[in-house]
C-alpha cells in the first residue's frame, strides 16, 4: 500500500510540477492544482499541508532530475572543456524540443519576492551547485592547458552559471537552435580565448 500511495504522490507532484511551471507559483490557484492533480482540496493540504510545502516538492523534485541530468554531464570523466560543451548541447537540444515554460528554477528566482526563503535557498542552492560543478570543469582544463593561464576560474565559472541561467529564461521566447548555438559559441570563446 505504501508503493501505491508512492506512486500516487509522485503522480501528484508531477501534475502539480506541469502547473507550476506553466503558470508560476503566484498564477497557480489552488483550483487548478486540484483539477490536474485530482486530489481535493482536503486530501492535498493533509498530504502537503499547504501550497507553499506542494510547491517546495515540486521544485524539489524537478531539481533533482535537473541537477542528476547536469551532474551526469559535467562529472564525466576526464574533466574539461568537453563537459561544459556537452552541457550546452544538452541545454540546446531540451530547448528545441520542449514549449516555451523555460526552467522552473528560473523562473522560481523571478519570483523571489514572491516565494518564501526556504524556497529560494533550494533555488540557490541548486545554482550554487552548477557554478561548482562548472569550476571543477574549468580548473580540470585549465590543469591540460585548454585554457589560458591567468583566467580567473571562480569568475568564469559564475559567469557560466550566469548565462545558463539567462539561456534558460530566454527560451520562454523559443529563440531556436541555431541562435542559442551562437550565443553558447560565444560564451565559450569567453572561456578559451585570452
Amino acid at each position: 500500500m505504501a508503493r501505491n500511495k508512492e506512486y500516487e504522490k509522485d503522480q501528484v507532484l508531477n501534475a502539480a510540477t506541469r502547473v507550476f511551471w506553466e503558470k508560476g507559483y503566484t498564477g497557480t490557484s489552488v483550483n487548478a492544482l486540484v483539477q490536474a492533480t485530482g486530489l481535493g482540496k482536503r486530501s492535498m493540504y493533509k498530504e502537503f499541508g499547504s501550497k507553499e510545502n506542494l510547491f517546495r516538492e515540486c521544485l524539489q523534485n524537478y531539481m533533482f532530475n535537473l541537477n542528476r541530468e547536469a551532474s551526469s554531464i559535467l562529472s564525466r570523466q576526464p574533466l574539461g572543456l568537453a563537459n561544459i560543451e556537452a552541457f550546452f548541447a544538452n541545454r540546446i537540444d531540451q530547448a528545441s524540443i520542449c514549449d516555451s515554460d523555460g526552467c522552473m528554477v528560473i523562473n522560481s528566482a523571478v519570483e523571489k519576492k514572491l516565494i518564501d526563503a526556504g524556497t529560494f535557498d533550494l533555488v540557490q542552492e541548486s545554482l550554487a551547485g552548477l557554478e561548482d560543478a562548472f569550476f571543477a570543469c574549468l580548473e580540470a582544463a585549465a590543469d591540460r592547458g585548454e585554457i589560458p593561464e591567468g583566467k580567473d576560474l571562480e569568475v568564469l565559472a559564475g559567469f557560466l552559471m550566469t548565462f545558463t541561467a539567462g539561456m534558460m529564461a530566454l527560451c520562454k521566447t523559443k529563440p531556436g537552435k541555431m541562435a542559442l548555438t551562437a550565443r553558447v559559441d560565444t560564451a565559450l570563446s569567453i572561456v578559451k580565448n585570452k
